[in-house]
């Protein structure tokens, strides 16, 4: 097995400190709707405010995956891990999604990044799912706490 070279490690350092800032500049601006568009939603459209909600920050965080997806399959291309672009994003989604199928497979000193980018996909796919609890909780906290009515404390 040959060693790490310093030139591997900085494109891993690479690649994971650019799935980190996409995924903290998407979260900014989801965050930044959710509160700046919070109180204009009236009880009467409740419903469809809620699922569009929920639906739009889905699609968001799907599109941020994507372009970190994106993102490790450009630079395997570039750096000649896959003889095409296609091949590339394949293996890339199928590992940042901790899939792997093992079908197509990174060899040589590049064997590495596959586990990398499984690990930071596990991490960017965790912290979405905690942006949408999140929501989830803001948005449905009032409706639990109408339905459950006033408060009987002893």
């Amino acid at each position: 097995m040959e060693p790490l070279s310093i030139s591997l490690v900085a494109f891993a350092v690479t690649l994971v400190v650019g799935t980190v800032a996409i995924h903290s500049v998407g979260t900014f601006f989801l965050l930044w709707g959710t509160v700046k568009y919070r109180d204009r939603i009236s009880d009467r459209s409740r419903f469809i405010s809620l699922t569009g909600g929920v639906t739009i920050r889905v699609l968001a965080l799907l599109l941020l995956h994507l372009l970190e997806v994106a993102l490790w399959a450009v630079l395997f291309y570039k750096k000649g891990c896959f003889p095409d672009l296609r091949t590339s994003v394949y293996f890339s989604l199928v590992t940042y999604s901790t899939v792997g199928y093992g079908d197509v497979v990174l060899n040589g000193q590049y064997r590495m990044l596959g586990g990398i980018e499984a690990l930071v996909g596990v991490l960017m796919l965790s912290w979405s799912t905690a942006l949408l609890i999140g929501y989830l909780q803001r948005a449905y906290s009032p409706l639990l706490d109408r339905w459950r009515g006033p408060r009987r404390d002893n």
